[in-house]
């Protein structure tokens, strides 16, 4: 039988769902009132971002500076050991695998404890598993399967602190100011995981093969000393119903989502999007080894280049979501993707590739703040870890399918064929999703 709080909240789901929509997708500032509720004026207190979002900006910003080098490191490190593209994927493989395995959990987890607690303890064990990871490397104990193993529970981990972030951020900042949030986060997580992450891996590599890692540990010890002086400044959450378990919390997440249209479409489009980026991630530093022959520092400098375009797009995000609303924004983005992975995989020049790229690279950034925004205002603000976690389940689950495709094409077809597949991949979803979007 279903109890009250689950009909009430499949009620807003489905019958109040239209409201909602039209004030979230269209970036409106009339706020979000529920069904029959009059709505709320916005004041200019609302468009302010108030002192503990900076508190949390800044520790992401630091642990950020972490994950760009771990992330640009890894598969540098992983070519050291083997030129064999489908061993290569398995390490974006591994570190993308765990939404699959416990995102959901995760979710389900986060909503039942303290948000700022969640984050604070993520980050501690974050520095303590990458100082173990550099004490291996040190003591000459690396290989391909211990970068897996790393990968993958960095992973585990950083499911838990992404959903804890979702949630606790809704109750910072006001509706009308989410987009700009959203924007100045991404932002800053972008410049150092994207843009200032791999040419400083490259670097730190030529000095020895442990020192990303080192500064990886550094940098999340940091952020958890930052995260707590969030203590007590973030609004806890409305309590959670006792006696159920954490794998009924987590159906219940599945349910909520599946239910909301608008949503469960957004995630299939973006589910395909991450698809085709991991088929091209996961062989990324082979192409550009063979197919563009540029080298390590070439290959970071690349990176970055496609960076810049991941910048520009949280800068023009809020200024698109105005204009066009969210749903039409995503459309845009997705549309020009798959145009600039055909080109991508047609050229052998490394100038022509950094450009096109760089659009994929604005297209993320803008889909990243337009959905994480749309989740963060549809959805009850007590089933946000658990509906977050359930959407990444499926768009952030596609990845390491994604990088299991691109592999596994690299070494039938040539380096260039992941190119084709995601242009492909993506085009024929984007079709697929324009009678469910377009209608927003």
């Amino acid at each position: 039988m279903t109890s009250a709080p689950e009909a009430e909240r499949a009620g807003r789901a489905e019958g109040a769902e239209e409201v909602d929509r039209a004030e979230a997708v269209d970036g409106t500032d009339g706020g979000t009132a529920g069904a029959g509720a009059p709505a709320r004026t916005t004041t200019e207190d609302d468009k302010r971002l108030p002192g503990p979002f900076w508190k949390l900006w800044t520790a992401t910003f630091v642990a950020s500076w972490g994950d760009g080098l771990r992330l640009a490191a890894l598969p540098l490190t992983a070519a050291l050991f083997t030129r064999d593209p489908m061993l290569l994927s398995l390490v974006t493989f591994a570190g993308q695998l765990p939404w699959v395995l416990a995102g959901t959990f995760a979710g389900a987890f986060v909503d039942r404890h303290d948000q700022q607690r969640v984050m604070f303890w993520a980050d501690a064990s974050r520095a303590l598993i990458a100082a173990l990871f550099t004490l291996a490397l040190v003591t000459g104990h690396g290989h391909i399967a211990l970068l897996v193993v790393f990968a993958l529970v960095m992973g585990v981990v950083e499911t838990l602190r992404d959903s804890a972030a979702l949630a606790v951020l809704p109750r910072l900042v006001a509706e009308p100011a989410l987009d700009k949030a959203n924007s100045l986060l991404q932002g800053g997580a972008m410049l150092c995981v994207e843009l200032a992450g791999p040419p400083l891996a490259a670097l730190l590599l030529l000095s020895g093969t442990s020192l990303p890692y080192a500064v990886d540990a550094l940098t999340f010890a940091l952020s958890a000393l930052l995260l707590a002086r969030l203590a007590g400044a973030v609004p806890r959450s409305a309590a959670r119903a006792a006696g159920t378990s954490l794998l009924a919390d987590a159906g219940e997440g599945i349910r909520w989502l599946w239910r909301h249209r608008l949503l469960r479409a957004v995630c299939a489009l973006v589910g395909a999007f991450n698809f085709a980026l991991s088929a091209v991630v996961s062989v990324a530093v082979l192409y550009a080894y063979d197919v563009l022959g540029v080298d390590s520092v070439g290959y970071g400098l690349l990176m970055s280049v496609i960076a810049v375009g991941g910048v520009v797009g949280v800068v023009v995000t809020p200024f698109l979501t105005r204009r066009l609303g969210r749903t039409r924004t995503l459309l845009l983005c997705c549309g020009l993707a798959p145009l600039a992975f055909a080109v991508a995989g047609s050229t052998s020049r490394p100038l022509p590739a950094a450009g096109v790229l760089s659009v994929v690279g604005m297209a993320l950034a803008v889909i990243t703040v337009v959905t994480t925004s749309l989740r963060q205002v549809l959805v009850p603000g007590e089933l946000l870890g658990r509906v977050g976690s359930s959407y990444r389940l499926v768009a952030v689950g596609m990845a390491p399918l994604g990088a299991l495709a691109g592999g596994a094409t690299a070494s039938l077809a040539g380096l260039r064929a992941p190119f084709y597949l995601a242009a492909a991949g993506l085009a024929a979803a984007w079709v697929l999703s324009l009678p469910a979007l377009s209608r927003e």
